[in-house]
């Protein structure tokens, strides 16, 4: 019993170390938006365009994969994601054409959705003692909140001190280098069921979950938090700066996210643990939605943009291994990175409507405030979402035992 207690904490290590780098570089990719675009000699839209294609590929990817990881286990799954990441990143230290900068960020994407957060949280959630599941999840997004600042301070100083284009070959060195930590996984591979009864019980599993009330519920929520996130990641420093906040207290304000990021990830992963789980996530909704109220009534200042930064980082990524440990406790482990991965698919088309919405909202109106109470609007209907879902096992392929 102490030797697979060890294990599931290696593997959360592991998992924890190649979030931070993984997760830090695709923080970091707004660093390279203003050099790759100059060097280029091209405006923002384009780079921006493959970011954002960038996100649909990562969500994709994340499902297919998924099957693959709940088949065969990890590794390959892993080796795969860090081979495209660091790839991704070299091409795009010479971005000599749109291609080469294009296929750069898709394989990123790739990479994104092998090695990325939805993965490595799916991941902890199969190797973690049932009691131990929703706290080990919680880590493994505080990791990633961890690489914001693990790896974006350091690539700022590369940029300055030797220039962009060594920034990211050395960022590609790194990445490639975490497939040493692949073997520590050795025993957390599967043993292979008959192709035949895997894929018959995975398509079962699918169909069935589809038409299940509480999970469409949940990723419905899922959707408007990558709705949340993204729109504010992107667009919050020129809404700050649009009302007359410097640019440094700006970049403050989005910085400190990710310190209190991990406090919330963390919080809400041990609450996870004690308290029926749509429970916090749907008071995770309700508090983003308080949060952006108060931030729009209130005069624009420095001291708000900070705060503001400091209470809905503690919101970030907090609802990551909540809703994944929700998938855990309908199924069980044994699809759980599959059905994580459709979940994640509506994040990421929330993502891309919160990035292009603010742009054209501000476009249209010369302001974000009418998108703000759009997202306020999306966080009290998440909340109404959430607070309903009921976490009980289904009926079909799960793992987790019914009540009787």
């Amino acid at each position: 019993m102490e030797t697979k207690k060890v294990e599931w904490q290696v593997v959360i290590l592991v998992c924890s170390v190649i979030i931070i780098m993984i997760m830090g570089v695709r923080q970091a990719l707004g660093l390279f938006l203003d050099p790759i675009s100059q060097f280029m000699n091209s405006g923002k839209e384009f780079f921006s365009f493959a970011i954002g294609f960038q996100a649909m590929m990562w969500g994709l990817v994340t499902f297919f994969l998924g099957i693959v990881l709940d088949k065969f286990g990890p590794k390959k799954v892993l080796a795969f994601g860090i081979i495209c990441f660091a790839l991704g990143i070299f091409l795009m230290s010479n971005p000599t054409s749109e291609i080469k900068l294009f296929s750069g960020t898709t394989l990123m994407g790739f990479g994104l959705g092998g090695a990325g957060m939805a993965t490595m949280v799916s991941i902890a959630g199969k190797v973690a003692p049932v009691k131990k599941r929703s706290l080990a999840m919680g880590l493994v997004a505080a990791a990633g909140s961890f690489g914001q600042f693990a790896v974006v301070i350091p690539t700022m100083w590369m940029n300055k001190e030797f220039g962009w284009q060594f920034s990211l070959i050395i960022l590609s060195l790194i990445s490639i280098s975490l497939l040493l930590l692949l073997p520590l996984l050795n025993n957390t591979d599967q043993t292979l069921e008959k192709k035949e009864q895997f894929k018959e019980g995975l398509k079962n599993t699918i169909f069935f979950t589809l038409a299940e009330k509480n999970y469409i519920l949940l990723v419905l929520g899922f959707f408007v938090c990558g709705f949340h996130v993204t729109f504010i990641g992107l667009h919050l420093p020129t809404d700050l700066i649009s009302k007359g906040i410097s640019a440094e207290v700006a970049g403050w304000s989005l910085g400190i996210i990710g310190v209190t990021n991990i406090i919330g990830t963390l919080s809400f992963g041990w609450l996870g643990t004690k308290v029926k789980k749509p429970l916090p996530l749907a008071f995770i909704y309700l508090m983003r939605s308080l949060t952006i109220t108060i931030f729009v009534l209130s005069p624009p200042s420095a001291t708000l943009a900070i705060l503001f930064g400091a209470v809905i980082g503690i919101l970030w990524l907090a609802t990551v291994p909540m809703t994944n440990a929700i998938i855990l406790s309908f199924i069980g482990p044994k699809y759980l990175a599959t059905l994580s991965g459709i979940c994640f698919i509506c994040h990421q088309i929330g993502a891309v409507l919160g990035a292009w919405l603010g742009g054209r909202f501000f476009d249209v109106y010369g302001s974000y405030e009418n998108m703000w109470w759009l997202s306020v609007a999306l966080g009290l209907i998440a909340f109404l979402l959430t607070i309903i879902v009921k976490e009980e096992p289904f009926l079909v392929n799960s793992e987790v035992k019914q009540a009787s």
